[in-house]
């Protein structure tokens, strides 16, 4: 395959349009998540830099601004798995929370000023217990959801049942299997749908979703014998949901790409003949479950489904209309939105709403018409009152595939929108944005972080390498074995082909990476000049070490990708910056949050020492109070400040720094 591109609009010497601050990106970098339907409203959570990184839920208020539901001072976000998801969900009874500060469970009531009712016994901290990712029962007397244990130094998942009256009991549901997740109870109350999967799996890679016969009794609740009804083998399962007359909805990859499928309400415990999907199509309706809750995939009440769904490199609103004969065909119709990349949809009667980003925008709520039809309605509020950006300043993403000798490897550059080289016909420096996971992806959405570099006359390339998710299970599963090879040859391969396309300098090049990404990042320094630096953030830097320290979650993840231990414990160090450091051949920046559970300082403070003490430029910026991904408005700024300096430091200062506007 060729080298393919939409040519950008390249450097405009026209343009003078003062930069994003490194202020204004902290400001404006509001997460949301865990959009959710609460009867006719929507409702989802919002994480504020502004704030400290607090976590609030949110609610649309029809023609009014979106109002802040949970109360002043509050952080909400579960810790299960550390990377959390599935905080806050709506029940008959309120809204049922897990705070941020002691991990208990809370139920608040509709009222204005209502107090929060504890749901779960306090335990002494640091928080030993966690909760998240619950489903109510439709009496509302009971939550179910999953619970984790760190006690003694080991970590049980299971899923239980909270009461939400108050009395602080909870029922032990499910208790095999290293973790489960996404627990869904039916419309009628009668049965539970819920995925799992044992080490040294993780859930894109195997696993399986079981259904239960369920019974609420006056004095508790319990589960019958359970049944597996898909996944479990080779293939990997999600988002379980039940459609209003009781037919249980799920994603399976066992074609190669996750697609979506319905088992009929008589159905549920049977496993052959194999259950059709509904749509045929190499295209993915689903992405890793990194976080708890995920919710892509929603039914709507006169039988249809609306689902994201990710072809060629970009999201896609669908909904799938059932066949009106059976066995017939489902039909597939688009649902004109705004949004490029698409992260949660959810249906209130005949209401729509979708979260992602826009070209503009870098994580909003909109509502759209079901049908396709009408317009669209934006629900949460502009970032600390800040409008959209002056779209000329906005550098777009656009598709560039490298050809490679192991195949061809997509990925989107951003060219520099603003400033620019200063001498005539010069090629702009690049940076290359390692993502996480690994088993992340990029998207072309409105991300300010490259906008502050494009807008100071950077290109940007995001690059999609071997493991990335979006392109089918093949392409996923063939960083298996090759983590820490496959990726950094990928990223250095991609970065070639720009140079020799003529879209950058091929002298000036830096990479940089967050979590998982940092390794790659780093590993690009290893015996190669391609690149003059390297940025992580929060990476990984001794495979050993993380395999021995992180969570449970992902304390066999390596197994798979780069191999089981102690056998392969040379082929850990030989993957490992940490202990490769007389090969780094560039200058070294790294951002790391104190309190990192994932990838623990220790980390970064042994890797500096050593890439050091051969001489080498390796710089070390410690931020307190942080932990796996900085959530801080000061953190933000002062990363992303250390970070432009550093590449500055790299590159010509008058090639790759000022401009007009810019202080």
């Amino acid at each position: 395959m060729t080298n393919e591109h939409t040519a950008g609009t390249g450097p405009d010497p026209d343009r003078r349009a003062v930069p994003l601050s490194a202020a204004a990106v902290a400001a404006g970098k509001v997460s949301r998540s865990g959009l959710h339907a609460d009867g006719t409203r929507f409702r989802w959570t919002e994480g504020r830099p502004t704030e400290g990184g607090r976590q609030v839920v949110v609610a649309d208020a029809g023609d009014g601004p979106p109002v802040d539901v949970t109360p002043a001072g509050v952080g909400v976000r579960s810790r299960v798995h550390e990377y959390g998801g599935g905080a806050a969900w709506a029940t008959p009874v309120g809204l049922v929370y897990a705070d941020q500060a002691d991990q208990r469970l809370y139920r608040l009531g509709p009222d204005a000023g209502a107090t929060p009712v504890p749901l779960t016994p306090e335990v002494p901290p640091p928080a030993s217990v966690r909760y998240a990712d619950g489903s109510p029962t439709p009496s509302g007397r009971w939550v179910v959801c999953v619970e984790e244990r760190l006690e003694a130094g080991a970590t049980s998942h299971r899923l239980v049942a909270v009461a939400t009256d108050g009395s602080l009991r909870t029922l032990p549901l499910v208790t095999g299997g290293d973790f489960v997740a996404a627990p869904r109870v039916s419309p009628a109350g009668d049965r539970l749908a819920w995925v799992t999967w044992d080490h040294p799996s993780m859930p894109w890679d195997v696993s399986a979703l079981r259904v239960a016969s369920l019974e609420e009794r006056a004095d508790g609740i319990a589960l019958a014998a359970d049944h597996r009804v898909a996944g479990g083998v080779r293939s990997s399962v999600g988002q379980p949901h039940w459609t209003p007359g009781g037919d249980l909805l799920y994603v399976d990859d066992r074609t190669g790409w996750w697609l979506p499928y319905r088992l009929e309400a008589g159905a549920v415990e049977r496993t052959d003949p194999p259950t059709p999907t509904l749509v045929e199509e190499e295209a993915e309706f689903h992405a890793p479950d990194w976080s708890l809750g995920q919710s892509t995939l929603v039914p709507v009440g006169d039988g249809s489904v609306v689902c994201r769904v990710h072809r060629h490199g970009a999201d896609h609103l669908v909904r799938l209309v059932p066949p009106v004969a059976a066995g017939g065909t489902w039909d597939q119709v688009t649902i004109a939105q705004p949004c490029v990349s698409i992260a949660g949809v959810a249906v209130a009667g005949d209401r729509l709403a979708v979260l992602g980003a826009t070209p503009t925008a870098a994580s909003v709520v909109v509502e759209v018409a079901v049908d396709g039809g009408g317009g669209t309605r934006r629900l949460s509020a502009p970032a600390d009152g800040t409008g959209a950006p002056d779209p000329v300043t906005v550098s777009p993403g656009t598709p560039f595939v490298a050809d490679t000798p192991a195949g061809p490897v997509p990925g989107l550059v951003f060219e520099p929108v603003a400033g620019g080289p200063t001498t005539p016909g010069a090629r702009p420096p690049l940076v290359v944005f390692c993502h996480g996971g690994p088993t992340g992806a990029n998207d072309p959405g409105y991300n300010p972080v490259v906008q502050f570099f494009t807008g100071r006359g950077l290109a940007v390339a995001a690059v999609d390498y071997r493991g990335s998710s979006g392109y089918g299970r093949a392409y996923r599963q063939s960083l298996q074995g090759r983590w820490g090879v496959a990726d950094v040859e990928d990223c250095t391969a991609f970065a070639q082909a720009l140079a020799a396309a003529g879209r950058v300098d091929g002298d000036r090049m830096a990479i940089r990476g967050t979590s998982a990404g940092g390794l790659t990042a780093l590993g690009a320094l290893v015996g190669s000049e391609r690149f003059a630096g390297a940025v992580s953030w929060y990476g990984v830097t001794d495979l050993a070490s993380l395999a021995a320290d992180t969570h449970d979650f992902e304390a066999r993840y390596l197994d798979g990708l780069v191999g089981p231990l102690p056998s392969s414990l040379p082929e850990y160090r030989r993957r490992s910056p940490r202990h490769r450091a007389a090969d780094i051949t560039g200058a070294v920046l790294l951002l790391q949050g104190a309190d990192d559970p994932v990838v623990p300082l220790g980390q970064a403070e042994g890797f500096a020492e050593a890439v050091a003490a051969r001489g080498t430029r390796c710089e070390l910026v410690v931020f307190e109070g942080e932990s796996h991904g900085f959530r801080r408005a000061d953190t933000i700024e002062a990363a992303l400040e250390a970070e432009l300096a550093f590449y500055r430091s790299l590159f010509a200062p008058e090639e790759a720094g000022t401009h007009h506007g810019e202080a």
